[in-house]
């Protein structure tokens, strides 16, 4: 198959969409697809691979990390010249649309995947252009009936779109995928030492973007909880966002400048060689339609403590998935799971192993990978089936 995929973001930004692109991209392209991408220019260089092609873009004003595809026809999408069977979006935005465009033009299968809940993440825009919550939803729904077929990538997400009132059948669930693989390899990057945290420190570890809706204040004050338990306890941040400083000056209020480390964004070999290295993984974000750093901390047999809300909640209510999940953001019931964890080496052993199972069996990339080809190929026969 020729694949077209379209997306606002690609590695080496660093977000689960973009990860999961690459993955993807990879793990097709592997099983003898051809993958073209379609992006926005997301650095002055560009990213220069054969099969990736680059629309102009400019910084989106209310999130400097993010850019704004201005989404003009790029000479391979003339006449198809990539005969294209099928093309994936992957953002209801300007490429996006560009994509859907792209796809009526030349009567080829189009399918979306909802990576992410738009609704949580309006107050990024200015009140004057701030859709409303039931505008939003509408948007989303519009944007999903136009597609041949749209994934969703757990049984939560499938019910908040058919919420919206988007079709059941015009669903399929297919979650994304984890390279475990990439989680077998010995460490080279050791957290204790790179960190210059104490050998016989514990390690609680959050990765993700630094922003309001990750609840990462909650974290900093359970950790303050658990720290006054185990004083030789250090909580680790791995991320950038326009939270930071708010979050440093947090840490520092609540006496904990020494305890809680904030790396910056990493490079994702560092990162998995950090949830190795950690003792437990911590979360508490409301809006994740997976929760891919979850399953990341599951795969390198790092024990989870989450909040189970949306797509966390399809992973971790499974009671083989080896991670603890709390209904509400409470401090105490948070402090007393971490705890649990770390003061017992028999439970924290167990979860590990089962951890690493439930990843294994249920999501890795060649798995998935596989149903996305298969749901690919359905459209393209029932496609053709039309036109002849």
């Amino acid at each position: 198959m020729n694949i077209g995929m379209f997306s606002d973001t690609y590695y080496p930004q660093r977000n689960g969409v973009a990860t999961s692109l690459k993955l993807y991209k990879t793990e097709l392209e592997r099983m003898g697809h051809n993958v073209y991408l379609f992006i926005p220019k997301l650095s002055k260089n560009g990213v220069h691979e054969e099969t990736i092609y680059q629309f102009p873009a400019i910084k989106f004003a209310f999130e400097k990390d993010q850019r704004l595809a201005i989404p003009i026809k790029l000479d391979v999408l003339r006449e198809n010249k990539l005969s294209l069977d099928i093309i994936h979006t992957h953002t209801p935005f300007s490429v996006g649309i560009k994509g859907m465009f792209t796809a009526h033009d030349f009567n080829i299968p189009c399918i979306g995947t909802h990576h992410t809940m738009y609704e949580h993440y309006r107050h990024y825009l200015p009140v004057f252009i701030r859709p409303s919550l039931k505008q939003t939803q509408k948007g989303i729904k519009y944007w999903c009936e136009k597609l041949n077929k749209v994934i969703a990538p757990t049984e939560n997400i499938r019910k908040v779109l058919e919420s919206y009132g988007v079709p059941n059948e015009h669903i399929v669930t297919v979650p994304t995928g984890i390279d475990t693989y990439s989680f077998r390899d010995a460490v080279k990057w050791d957290i204790h030492k790179e960190l210059s945290i104490p050998s016989e420190n514990k390690v609680l570890l959050f990765v993700g973007r630094l922003a309001k809706e990750k609840n990462i204040d909650f974290l900093i004050k359970v950790f303050r909880k658990v720290h006054s338990e185990i004083y030789k306890s250090t909580f680790v941040i791995i991320g950038g966002g326009n939270e930071t400083e708010t979050l440093r000056q947090l840490a520092f209020d609540l006496g904990l400048e020494k305890d809680v480390v904030f790396t910056g964004s990493m490079s994702r070999d560092k990162v998995i060689d950090a949830y190795k290295g950690s003792d437990v993984f911590v979360f508490a974000s409301y809006t994740e339609t997976q929760g891919l750093v979850v399953l990341e901390s599951m795969a390198a047999g790092t024990p989870v403590v989450a909040l189970g809300k949306m797509g966390v909640y399809d992973i971790l209510s499974n009671s083989e998935s080896g991670g603890i999940m709390l209904e509400d953001l409470n401090e105490d019931d948070f402090t007393d799971s971490i705890l649990k964890i770390l003061k017992d080496e028999k439970i924290k052993d167990s979860l590990e192993q089962r951890c690493i199972k439930f990843v294994d069996d249920y999501y890795s990339i060649a798995s998935t990978a596989k149903q996305i080809s298969t749901v690919y190929s359905e459209l393209i026969e029932k496609k053709e089936k039309i036109i002849g």
